[in-house]
């Protein structure tokens, strides 16, 4: 008993100060530290490849809808599906090249019109024959959902017979317009016209830059092409896809850090993530050595995080969110939100695929959005991995306040509801 009293008040005294410690972090303290992980669903049918315009305090929304090209408008984000006016802006002409398989539309007020770029196939030819298409809207003063949309045709200038999806737009500081999109090797398009290989099993990230939203100024250049293990997906057959799709422009709200993010690994599968590719300043967006890929994925599939049983609280387990990719980003008030889409179900494949929307957190090193584990891998304490047989009682006490200061900050339900209020009313300034 005498040794135990001034041991017990010894830890006590501990416990305080580390919670203490972890009650008052400082914008230096490391990100896992500081990040708020929560996310919101906003959908509950699956709307596949989201992507979201914030203009004139309206949240558009467009999505993979498969045979038509879609745009719900609200002011509230969080609670878009029961509050959004749903408009079809396009439908395809049955029997064109253009007519089966719309994939990830995408809406861009550009030059003071709206634009939507697409994906699309010929019904007769199935994937192989996807390009990229383009159609013009009302002009961007007016409400893209009311005005009258015509179809504009490919991008000129763009690889003809490349097989080509999830094009993207975007302006850098020189004013100067930008096309980003997935296709199969360069080397690969004598295509369905010319009579060359198509290899669907390795995607890579173009880019171009544009004269105006419809006429290509450069040659396209290959700027990323699968090189991590993370970025292939392994068939039962032993079949491997390395796949690099969706790119998406991200900015830091102060500049420091602009580049692309990009989905890896199979779509089909709970390995889909995001990664990074940064653009390194000063440098020209046409050289491939001007990108530097991140090691390590933006986000992916995650886990709960292991709690010390004795704690009272369970072990770790999947929360949901498999395979989450093609996400986008929209600034809110000063801060940066992804939309992306994610399963509840390792096994969903393409089915179920959700809108969620979390925060993205700016590091010196780049954006963060937490350490998310792949599925299957033993979950670990953010302090330090957790030894076989449980460790000693410094390391279970290590471990026990790093989740008590870790709990508090990222409290589920604080997190959703601070994130729901973020993205209720898009008119706010």
């Amino acid at each position: 008993m005498p040794l135990y009293i001034p041991l017990k008040d010894a830890l006590t005294g501990a416990t305080r100060a580390l919670e203490s410690k972890l009650s008052s972090l400082s914008p230096d303290d490391p990100p896992t530290m500081q990040y708020d992980s929560s996310f919101l669903t906003l959908t509950s049918v699956g709307t596949p490849d989201p992507f979201v315009t914030r203009f004139g305090g309206r949240y558009y929304f467009t999505f993979t809808a498969g045979d038509r090209v879609e745009i719900w408008w609200s002011h509230s984000l969080a609670d878009i599906e029961n509050s959004a006016s749903r408009h079809v802006i396009w439908n395809p002409p049955q029997g064109t090249d253009h007519s089966a398989e719309l994939w990830a539309p995408e809406l861009h007020p550009l030059h003071g019109r709206w634009y939507v770029y697409y994906a699309a196939a010929n019904p007769a030819l199935g994937n192989k024959s996807h390009r990229v298409y383009v159609l013009g809207g009302p002009p961007s003063s007016d409400d893209p959902c009311e005005g009258k949309w015509e179809f504009l045709g490919r991008i000129q200038g763009m690889p003809p017979n490349q097989w080509a999806i999830d094009g993207t737009v975007f302006e850098l500081g020189d004013g100067e317009l930008y096309f980003a999109y997935s296709g199969w090797p360069l080397e690969d398009c004598g295509g369905i016209d010319g009579g060359g290989i198509q290899s669907d099993l390795i995607q890579q990230v173009f880019i171009m830059r544009l004269e105006n939203p419809t006429t290509a100024a450069s040659g396209a250049v290959a700027i990323s092409r699968p090189q991590h293990a993370w970025e292939v997906t392994r068939d039962g057959d032993s079949t491997s896809h390395g796949i690099n799709e969706g790119p998406q422009f991200l900015q830091a709200p102060d500049g420091r850090w602009r580049g692309l993010v990009y989905s890896c690994a199979g779509s089909w599968t709970h390995e889909y993530k995001m990664a990074t590719l940064q653009l390194v300043d000063g440098s020209d967006p046409l050289d491939p050595t001007s990108w530097k890929k991140g090691k390590q994925p933006l986000v992916q599939t995650r886990k709960r995080h292991y709690i010390d049983e004795e704690d009272g609280d369970k072990d770790g387990e999947a929360d949901g969110l498999f395979g989450p990719g093609h996400g986008s980003f929209v600034d809110v008030n000063g801060e940066v939100v992804a939309i992306y889409h994610a399963t509840d179900n390792s096994t969903d494949g393409w089915q179920n695929r959700r809108a969620r929307a979390q925060r993205v957190m700016f590091t010196k090193d780049g954006p963060y959005m937490g350490a998310g584990e792949s599925f299957g891998t033993p979950p670990q304490s953010p302090l330090e991995h957790r030894p076989e047989g449980g460790g000693g009682l410094v390391h279970k006490l290590k471990q026990k306040l790093s989740y008590r200061g870790l709990k508090k900050q990222r409290d589920p339900s604080a997190g959703e509801r601070s994130l729901r209020a973020l993205l209720s009313d898009g008119r706010t300034p």
